[in-house]
């Protein structure tokens, strides 16, 4: 899933389809940047020595979904960099990149809530947890905590509810120095 824009979009999605393997690059169906962006997430994936066209019985695991995100994230932003001052002002190019992603190999999930403006606020994305989830009265679902463990997350870009209390938390995807992007 992705929530968002590719900045620069029709500037940099020549570079970026010439990064990617060609079963990657052959993949894409469409035009839109989404599309784009998880073939060069896929790519990034098999860069790291991670098949994508055979998941693990137990899933590549939160770590290795991480990195190639943060890559992929970063690989956006080299190909917006590349992109021509004078082309940037000339036709007025955006070059922000709103990146909220979430995939999943079947047993983890990863989340980005991301923004490549050190001015702009990145989109929303919120999540719950919880052990279960039920119907309270006629289509008012509720997530209940049992116990410490989550059994059910749900990741939604709006909050469900303006009740207090009951909105969902705000989720950041928090990225560090370490993480170079």
């Amino acid at each position: 899933m992705h929530n968002g824009n590719l900045g620069g979009w029709k500037h940099i999605k020549r570079r970026l389809g010439e990064r990617l393997a060609d079963k990657w690059y052959l993949g894409v169906h469409g035009g839109t940047d989404s599309e784009w962006a998880f073939a060069l997430f896929l790519d990034s994936l098999e860069r790291m020595g991670h098949n994508p066209s055979v998941t693990p019985e137990g899933g590549f695991g939160p770590n290795v979904l991480r990195s190639a995100m943060l890559k992929t994230i970063k690989q956006i932003n080299e190909f917006i960099k590349n992109i021509s001052e004078r082309i940037i002002e000339e036709e007025k190019v955006d070059t922000r990149s709103l990146l909220n992603f979430a995939l999943t190999d079947g047993h983890s999930v990863v989340c980005s809530r991301y923004v490549s403006s050190r001015t702009d606020e990145a989109a929303s994305l919120y999540y719950s947890s919880g052990t279960t989830w039920h119907d309270k009265c006629k289509g008012d679902f509720q997530m209940d905590r049992r116990d410490k463990g989550a059994d059910i997350v749900l990741v939604a870009s709006e909050p469900l509810t303006f009740e207090r209390g009951k909105n969902l938390e705000m989720c950041y995807m928090y990225v560090t120095e370490a993480d170079q992007i």
